[in-house]
C-alpha cells in the first residue's frame, strides 16, 4: 500500500496506535522530570499527545495546569485536533502554541516591567531589514549582520566594531518604534523570571512543562522553559540532538546536556524512542552510518530498529549537469508512477533539496512535462499579496507615525521595479523612500504611468488614517481597506465589474439568501438533487455561505432545506448560487460615510507650494444629509493669476474687503469641529494647502482627511473630475469651481461613491469560489444560460484548471462517494471546461493572484479570533497572529502533486518517495569568505541530510552533477561518507 503525503508527521501514516514499549514507558512515566530522544519516524507528537491525556486522564492534572510548547503554530493545531476526540472541550484549556507566541503574550501581559510599552508591535524580517536600510547597511550585507545580532544575543559571540555600532543603533530605532523583534521577544520573557514577583506569579500557574522538537531551542528559549519549570521540574522533553539545523537561530544540540544537568536527569534515565515506524532498513543504515559520523551529544546511543519493510534499493546518480539531471528525474516520475498502474499518486513524491533556486527551476520543468507539482508553500500568511497588503494597510492605521510602516506600504502596493528605483534614487539623494516617493509624484511627466501609481499609492496612504476612525470593528475595518486595493493587483472580477449585476439587484438572490441565512441559524441541513454534476460545486458554495451539511440526491432530510433550479429561475443555479454566496458574505457591507464635513477651496493659481485660498467652503453631512454650510472668501497676499481668474471667476476686488486667512481658520476650523474632512483631489491640492497655510495657527494639523478621488479611480474608467461625477449620479453642479457648490456637489458624492462602492464589493466578492462557479457553468445546459452567465463562462474556467484549485479533487471525492455513474467524469468535466491541453497552459501560468483564494479563508478565520475589545486592540491582536506566523517553518504538501520542498522545510514530512537533488559539497557545504568551514558547520550539514534521507517510506534517491548553472559542484563528501559512489543512470 503507498503512503499517502497528506500525512504530516511520522504518527499519521506509519505509527501504530498501540504504543510500543519505548513509547509507553515514556507517555506513563511518573511526573517528573523526563528527556525523551525521538529520531526519525519515532513517533514523538503520537507520544506528547498521549502523555497529555494521561496526564489528565491518569494523574489527574487540570488542564489548564499544563502548557505544551510546540516548533509550530501547525504542529499545536494538530496536537489539539488529536486530543479533542478524548478530552473533547477540555483541550482548549491546555495551553499551546509556539515559544515566541508564548513570550509575546507574557509582555503584553507585563512587558513595560522589562521596558515595553503598552501595545507594542512585533517586527518582522523585513521590518529588521528596513530599519538596517536606514541606517546604511548594504543590501548584501544584511541578512548576515542580523544573523550576527542572533549570535550575539544567543550565542555570546561578540559583535565587531562596525557591527556593534549598527546594532546599538539598530536597539534605539526599535526602541522609539515601540517595536520588539523576534528575538526580543525571548529575551524581555527571560527577564521577566528575573523578577521575583513576576517569575513566582509564572512559575505558579502550570503543573507540568511540555517541550516538543527540544534540539531546536537556543539556549535563552530554554532558560524561559527552566525558570518556567524550576519549582515543580516536571519537564517532559522530546526531541532528537541528530536533527537540529537551524544554528543561525542559536539552536544547539549542546542544550540536552543543560536539561539533563539542570534538571539532574542521568543517562540511564533517558528514554529511547528505539523504534524507527517509516524508513525502510536499508535507508535507515545508510542515515546512521552517515550521522554517527558527528561527535555525538549522549554516548552509545542505540541505533533504532527498522520496522518498514521496503524492496527498493538506495540509490545514488551522477550526472553531467542539471538540464541531465532534471530529465532523468522527469522519466524516472514517469516510469516508477507507470510501473505501480496507479497505485501510486503523485503527491506520495517529494523533491527535495538545498536552495530555492533549485526548486523553482524543477517546478518549471515538471510543469513543462505535463507532471503535476507545487512548491510546497510555507504557512505565513504574509507570502500571500492580499494579505500582505492589508497588514501593511493595519500597521499604518496603528503606528501613524512611522516612517518605515508607510515605506512597507508603498513597497506593497507599488510594483517592485517601481519601488526599487525610488529605493535606489532615495539613496542617492539622501531623501527617504517616502519624501523620494512623493518627489517623483510631483515632478514625473503627467503622462509617466509611474506618476499615476505613486499618487495611488499615496491617496491610499493618506486614506488609512481616516478609515481607522470610521470603523469600530475589525472585520468591517478589512473588508473597507480591500474595497480599495491599488498597485497592479486587480481581480478579474474587479476588471469585468462593470459588466456584472449586483446580487443585491436580483429578488430571487435575495430571496434565497435569506432562506439560507435562517437554515444556518437554525443549525439545519440543506439538501440539493441530483442535477447532473452541477450539485457538487454547488456544495462547495453552500458550504461556503455558512452550512454546515450538504446532502446531495437522495431522500431529503424532513426537517433540510432543499435548494433546486426552480428557485433561481433567471439566474440559474449556479450563477444564482455564486451571487447568493457573495450577498449573503457581503451582508455586513455597509456606507461608512454617513457623518462627515466635505470642503472645497479656490485658490490664486495651481502652485500647491505658493497658492493662497480665495474662498473656502464646507457641508456638514449628518446621516448622508447635508444639514448646514460655512462659506467665505479670503483675502490673498499673493496676485490672483489669470488662469485662476477665468477658472473661478474670483476677482481681486471681490477679496479686496474680505479676512485674511488666519482670521478666516478659526471659524472654518470650528465649524468643522472632529469631523472626517473630505475633499475630491484633496491630497494632490486642497489639504497640502490648507496644512501649509495653517501650520502655525492654532490646531493648525489637527484634523483626519479622506479623498474620493482613489475611490472614484476604483470604481470608474471614465473621467473622475467632480462634474463628470456629479452628472453619472444626476447631482445638480450649481457654478464649477465655485468652492460652496463644488461642496454641496461633493457632499451629495460621497454618499454615491460609497454605495457604489458597497455594490461592486458585492459583485467581485467570493474570487476564490470562481473555480466552482467554472465546474457548475460547465456541467449547465448551455443553451439555458442567461446572458450574464454565458459572459461569466469566457474567463471562469481557467480557475478550475489552476494549479492552487482543488475543485477537480473535491468533484472527483464527491462524485466517487455518490457511487452514481450518471454523474459525468472528472475526464468528461475536464472537457467541458476547455480540454487536457488547456489545463496544462493555465496550470503553468503563474497568476499575480495565485495564492488568493485560500489564504483569503485563512484571513477571514483569523479575523473571527481577534473581535475583543476597541478596534486598537482587535488590530493589536491580528497583527501580532499575523506576524508570528511568519516564524511557522512549518509546510503545506499536496496529495495530489508532487512536492517540491527545501530541507530545512522537511521535519515532520514522510513520503513513500524521496529524491534528494544536489547532494553536493558546493550545495550542502559552501565555502565561507574565511575559506574554511568550522567542524560544527560540517556537522550540521550532515544532519540536514540525514533529515532529508529520514522522510523516505520506501524509496530514496539522490543525486549530484558535475556541473550546476555553469559551475563545479565540487565533490560529494557525505555520499563518500556512507560509501556509496554515484553512477550514470542504466550503468
Amino acid at each position: 500500500m503507498i503512503a499517502n503525503a497528506a500525512s504530516v508527521s511520522a504518527d499519521a501514516a506509519s505509527v501504530p496506535r498501540v504504543p510500543s514499549a519505548s513509547q509507553r514507558a515514556a507517555i506513563e512515566a511518573p511526573a517528573k522530570p523526563l528527556l525523551v530522544l525521538a529520531g526519525p519516524g519515532a513517533g514523538k507528537t503520537f507520544c506528547l499527545i498521549e502523555r497529555v491525556r494521561f496526564l489528565v486522564d491518569k494523574l489527574g492534572i487540570d488542564p489548564a495546569r499544563i502548557c505544551v510548547f510546540t516548533f509550530t503554530n501547525k504542529a499545536a493545531g494538530e496536537i489539539a485536533e488529536r486530543l479533542e476526540s478524548e478530552l473533547g472541550a477540555r483541550v482548549e484549556r491546555v495551553k499551546r502554541g509556539t515559544i515566541h507566541a508564548f513570550c509575546a503574550e507574557l509582555l503584553r501581559e507585563f512587558g513595560e516591567q522589562v521596558g515595553l510599552q503598552l501595545g507594542f508591535g512585533i517586527a518582522d524580517d523585513d521590518d529588521q531589514l528596513a530599519v538596517l536600510r536606514h541606517l546604511k547597511v548594504p543590501l548584501k550585507l544584511r541578512k548576515s549582520v542580523l544573523e550576527a545580532f542572533a549570535r550575539y544575543r544567543f550565542c555570546n559571540e561578540p559583535l565587531g566594531r562596525r557591527d556593534r555600532t549598527v546594532y546599538d543603533e539598530y536597539r534605539d530605532i526599535m526602541a522609539r518604534r515601540n517595536m520588539a523583534d523576534f528575538d526580543t521577544l525571548v529575551l524581555k520573557a527571560a527577564e521577566l523570571f528575573r523578577i521575583a514577583s513576576v517569575g513566582a506569579e509564572l512559575r505558579g500557574r502550570w503543573d507540568t512543562v511540555l517541550v516538543d522538537e527540544f534540539q531546536d531551542l537556543n539556549r535563552i528559549q530554554y532558560a524561559v522553559i527552566r525558570q518556567l519549570a524550576i519549582g515543580h521540574r516536571h519537564v517532559f522533553a522530546v526531541g532528537d540532538d541528530e536533527q537540529s539545523v537551524y544554528s543561525w537561530t542559536g539552536a544547539d544540540p549542546k542544550i540536552f546536556r543543560a536539561f539533563a544537568t539542570d534538571f539532574r536527569i542521568d543517562y540511564d534515565s533517558v528514554i529511547h524512542l528505539d523504534d524507527n515506524w517509516r524508513c525502510p532498513p536499508a535507508v535507515l543504515d545508510l542515515a546512521r552510518r552517515l550521522i554517527a559520523i558527528n561527535e555525538p551529544i549522549f554516548k552509545d546511543r542505540a541505533p533504532q530498529a527498522a520496522r518498514h519493510e521496503s524492496s527498493f534499493p538506495v540509490s545514488a546518480f551522477g550526472f553531467a549537469n542539471d538540464q541531465a539531471e532534471t530529465n532523468w528525474i522527469i522519466n524516472d516520475l514517469r516510469r516508477d508512477r507507470a510501473a505501480h498502474d496507479g497505485k501510486l499518486a503523485w503527491g506520495d513524491v517529494a523533491l527535495l533539496y538545498r536552495r530555492h533556486k533549485i526548486g523553482s527551476e524543477l517546478e518549471a520543468a515538471l510543469l513543462n512535462a505535463g507532471i503535476p507539482c507545487c512548491l510546497a508553500k510555507g504557512r505565513a500568511m504574509t507570502d500571500d499579496k492580499v494579505v500582505a497588503y492589508t497588514l501593511a494597510a493595519l500597521q499604518v492605521i496603528a503606528n501613524p507615525g512611522d516612517e518605515i510602516q508607510r515605506e512597507r506600504f508603498y513597497q506593497t502596493v507599488l510594483p517592485s521595479a517601481l519601488f526599487d528605483s525610488a529605493r535606489a534614487r532615495a539613496d542617492e539623494s539622501g531623501r527617504g523612500i517616502v519624501q523620494q516617493l512623493e518627489h517623483m509624484a510631483r515632478t514625473l511627466p503627467h503622462e509617466d504611468g509611474d506618476r499615476k501609481k505613486i499618487w495611488r499609492g499615496h491617496y491610499s496612504l493618506q486614506n488609512l488614517s481616516a478609515l481607522g476612525k470610521r470603523h469600530t470593528s475589525l472585520a468591517a475595518l478589512v473588508e473597507d481597506i480591500l474595497s480599495e486595493k491599488v498597485g497592479t493587483y486587480r481581480t478579474v472580477l474587479e476588471e469585468h465589474q462593470e459588466e456584472l449585476s449586483d446580487p443585491a439587484e436580483h429578488e430571487e438572490v435575495v430571496r434565497l439568501g435569506e432562506r439560507i441565512e435562517r437554515t444556518v441559524t437554525d443549525g439545519r441541513s440543506v439538501w440539493v438533487p441530483r442535477i447532473g454534476g452541477v450539485e457538487i460545486p454547488a456544495k462547495r458554495m453552500l458550504l461556503e455561505m455558512g452550512v454546515r451539511v450538504v446532502d446531495l440526491g437522495g431522500a431529503p432530510k424532513s426537517d433540510a432545506e432543499p435548494i433546486l433550479p426552480g428557485h433561481l429561475p433567471q439566474l440559474g443555479l449556479a450563477l444564482g448560487l455564486f451571487k447568493t454566496a457573495q450577498l449573503v458574505r457581503t451582508r455586513t457591507f455597509a456606507n461608512t460615510f454617513d457623518d462627515f464635513t466635505a470642503i472645497d477651496i479656490e485658490t490664486t493659481d495651481k502652485n500647491v507650494a505658493r497658492a493662497e485660498i480665495v474662498e473656502i467652503a464646507a457641508v456638514r453631512v449628518r446621516h448622508g444629509r447635508m444639514v448646514d454650510e460655512y462659506r467665505t472668501f479670503v483675502k490673498p497676499r499673493v496676485p490672483i493669476s489669470a488662469g485662476a481668474l477665468a477658472q473661478h471667476r474670483i476677482s481681486e476686488s471681490d477679496v479686496a474687503d474680505s479676512p485674511y486667512f488666519e482670521a478666516v481658520w478659526p471659524a472654518f476650523r470650528e465649524f468643522c469641529g472632529r469631523d472626517l474632512l473630505v475633499a475630491h483631489n484633496g491630497y494632490q491640492f486642497d489639504f497640502p494647502i490648507l496644512r501649509r497655510m495653517s501650520a502655525k495657527l492654532s490646531r493648525g494639523a489637527d484634523f483626519f482627511t479622506y479623498d474620493t478621488l482613489p475611490l472614484a479611480y476604483t470604481l470608474f474608467r471614465t473621467s473622475c473630475k467632480l462634474p463628470y461625477l456629479a452628472r453619472h449620479y444626476g447631482i445638480p453642479t450649481g457654478q464649477s469651481h465655485r468652492a460652496l457648490d463644488d461642496t454641496r456637489a461633493l457632499a451629495q458624492l460621497v454618499p454615491a461613491l460609497s454605495a457604489t462602492k458597497v455594490a461592486c464589493a458585492r459583485k467581485t466578492a467570493m474570487v476564490h469560489l470562481l473555480d466552482q462557479l467554472g465546474v457548475a457553468l460547465a456541467l449547465s445546459n448551455h443553451e439555458t444560460l442567461c446572458g450574464e452567465a454565458v459572459k461569466f463562462l469566457e474567463f471562469v474556467p481557467r480557475y478550475a484548471f489552476r494549479r492552487q484549485s482543488d475543485c477537480l479533487d473535491f468533484y472527483r471525492s464527491e462524485r466517487d462517494v455518490c457511487g452514481d455513474g450518471s454523474v459525468p467524469t472528472v475526464d468528461r468535466l475536464i472537457g467541458l471546461l476547455g480540454g487536457q491541453q488547456l489545463m496544462a497552459r493555465f496550470r503553468t501560468e503563474r497568476s499575480a493572484d495565485k495564492r488568493y483564494p485560500e489564504t483569503m479563508g485563512r484571513l477571514r478565520s483569523l479575523i473571527d479570533t481577534c473581535c475583543e475589545g476597541q478596534l486598537p486592540a482587535q488590530i493589536c491582536a491580528f497583527l501580532e497572529k499575523i506576524v508570528l506566523s511568519r516564524y511557522d517553518k512549518s509546510v503545506d504538501t499536496a496529495k495530489s502533486r508532487v512536492n517540491l520542498v527545501t530541507l530545512h522545510s522537511t521535519k515532520g514530512l514522510e513520503f513513500s518517495r524521496v529524491y534528494i537533488v544536489g547532494v553536493e559539497d558546493e550545495l550542502f557545504m559552501p565555502l565561507p569568505p574565511s575559506g574554511s568551514l568550522s567542524k560544527l558547520e560540517v556537522e550540521e550539514a550532515r544532519r540536514l541530510l540525514y533529515v532529508g534521507m529520514t522522510r523516505t517510506i520506501d524509496r530514496l534517491v539522490m543525486t549530484r552533477v558535475k556541473s550546476r548553472a555553469e559551475r563545479s559542484t565540487g565533490g560529494y563528501r557525505f555520499l563518500e561518507e556512507m560509501g556509496i559512489t554515484p553512477k550514470a543512470p542504466g550503468g
